[in-house]
């Protein structure tokens, strides 16, 4: 070998073991400066620690085990919340868009088992502080891929046993996303896509109910959520020994539900929620009301105004319910049991339900089996940003042996019927204060039985007197139908379904006991 050469392998021997030297120094520097940064100088409301932190220069990675993050109440040194999570890894820094771009890029990130627990009671303070006129050196941060495995969240109510929101189990993936630090949106976060499964979410409380979802898989296009359930706290009976007033009982089961592109966002400061299309799957809905509480004399809105009036933005297109069923009971007596009408086979389409300003008109159509036996349809309509709740109704019943009636009718109004309504046609025209409409029947041998007061016997002078005054079924016209008038007040304490209900009801005694004649 010639001496030029060993002088060459020389140099290069100095350079390689300079550079080694350099890189375990900067590799030393650069993991002291990441822990003293996180440990020393990270932001005063967070707290970080870690049992291990591993560093690779070359790749650009950055590696926490066993990592907790707390994040503490400004005023009060409380924790607001608290994370734990087995191991972060970030890898693939680009340190060229770090120091040239104003830009963080990372390939990925994964978080490893985190568990986040939120105490919103104990808020972080409202103070706001003093703004600063230094440029953030870092004005976006982009990240190919997020991943969260097993991760788990439980944001608590006034104590910290007590469960507001839960995921008992979630995996998170999150493509393509970017942070702009400079944006003043209040979501400044931008993503090509996502795909999320979760199991077993509590989504909230009220006084007497629970809302649970056993699982949701998500993506862009699409969201499945199975068994979505609305679960009494109490039974009937207990219900009404928490309640000063009348107050629903509801029991809500839906196997199944999907959406389709399921957006969330904000406009002008607004949150929003929009689809094209959600579809609900055999829902199971109980509703039970004890009549022997006191009323509940607030007012209620009709749906186009509780809509108007919600505080976020809602676009969905079109909803459609299959297979639906619907039971409703009413206890008027401590001695009865509750009537009880019920709806099957219920198949519905809603159509626009939103509130924005440039909304379509809302539109719907049901179609069920009253009592499993007689085909219901109902159809109405509203416009969502006319301030008279201006609504127009329409519905059908045929085939309807009136005695399938006698489960609701015997409790609730001490009264039996007999007959056939063969066909019922109704259409009324209304706002949030009064209607008015028609409606025409065909029917045979209708009659009343009004029952003494045990509920055994026949009062035969009060059914003989009620007799009088409704029509056999004759002095039709050449189809056979009599027709009625509806005129009615609304109750403003009472629901929709109220009015609803003294709208047909005025319809049937004008038809019942009037000339008939149109």
């Amino acid at each position: 070998m010639t001496p030029k050469k060993k002088k060459n392998i020389k140099v290069i021997l100095f350079l390689v073991f300079i550079f080694l030297i350099g890189f375990i120094v900067l590799h030393l520097w650069a993991k002291n400066y990441i822990d003293n940064f996180l440990k020393q100088k990270a932001p005063e409301p967070y707290a970080i620690s870690y049992s291990d932190l591993d560093i690779n220069i070359l790749t650009g990675s950055v590696a926490l085990q066993n990592a907790s993050l707390k994040i503490k109440d400004t005023d009060t040194l409380e924790n607001n919340s608290n994370l734990k999570l087995e191991s972060l890894q970030l890898s693939g820094i680009s340190y060229w868009d770090l120091l040239f771009n104003e830009k963080l890029s990372i390939n990925n990130i994964h978080l490893k088992n985190p568990k986040l627990n939120h105490y919103p009671y104990e808020q972080t303070s409202s103070k706001k502080t003093a703004s600063t006129t230094n440029k953030k050196s870092i004005k976006t941060i982009n990240i190919q891929e997020l991943t969260i495995k097993n991760g788990s969240f439980n944001s608590m109510q006034q104590t910290a046993d007590s469960i507001k929101f839960s995921v008992s189990s979630y995996n998170l993936t999150i493509l393509g996303s970017e942070i702009n630090l400079n944006s003043s949106a209040r979501i400044p976060l931008t993503y090509e896509g996502y795909k999320l499964n979760a199991k077993n979410i509590i989504l909230g409380h009220t006084k007497y109910e629970t809302f649970k979802i056993s699982s949701i898989n998500s993506n862009k296009e699409a969201t499945h959520i199975k068994n979505f359930q609305i679960v009494p706290k109490y039974n009937k009976k207990e219900l009404s020994t928490h309640l000063s007033k009348e107050r629903d009982y509801i029991k809500l089961t839906i196997p199944e539900i999907n959406l389709d592109k399921l957006d969330f966002n904000y406009t002008k400061d607004r949150f929003g929620i929009k689809t094209p299309s959600v579809k609900l799957v055999a829902p199971n809905l109980e509703v039970y009301r004890d009549k022997l509480l006191p009323d509940d004399l607030t007012v209620k809105s009709l749906y186009s105004k509780s809509l108007r009036n919600l505080s976020f933005n809602l676009d969905l297109e079109e909803l459609k319910i299959s297979d639906g069923y619907i039971s409703y009971a009413e206890l008027v007596d401590a001695n009865n049991e509750a009537g009880k009408l019920f709806f099957s086979q219920v198949d519905a389409t809603l159509s626009h339900i939103t509130n924005l300003k440039e909304a379509e008109k809302t539109d719907i159509k049901i179609q069920s089996k009253l009592m499993d036996k007689a085909p219901l349809n109902l159809n109405w309509s509203f416009d969502v940003n006319n301030k008279t709740d201006d609504i127009e109704v329409s519905g059908s019943l045929n085939n309807l042996p009136a005695e399938i009636l006698n489960p609701f009718f015997k409790p609730n109004l001490n009264a039996l019927t007999e007959g056939t309504l063969q066909k019922l046609y109704f259409t009324f025209y209304g706002n949030n204060i009064q209607s008015q409409g028609e409606m025409k029947m065909k029917y045979e041998d209708f009659k009343f039985e009004i029952l003494q007061k045990n509920g055994f016997k026949i009062n035969k002078v009060l059914t003989t007197i009620g007799n009088i005054f409704i029509n056999d079924g004759s002095n039709t016209d050449a189809e056979g139908f009599r027709f009625g008038n509806i005129k009615a007040e609304r109750e403003v304490t009472k629901s929709f379904f109220n009015y609803l209900w003294i709208n047909v009801k005025s319809g049937l005694v004008s038809t019942l006991t009037g000339d008939g004649e149109k």
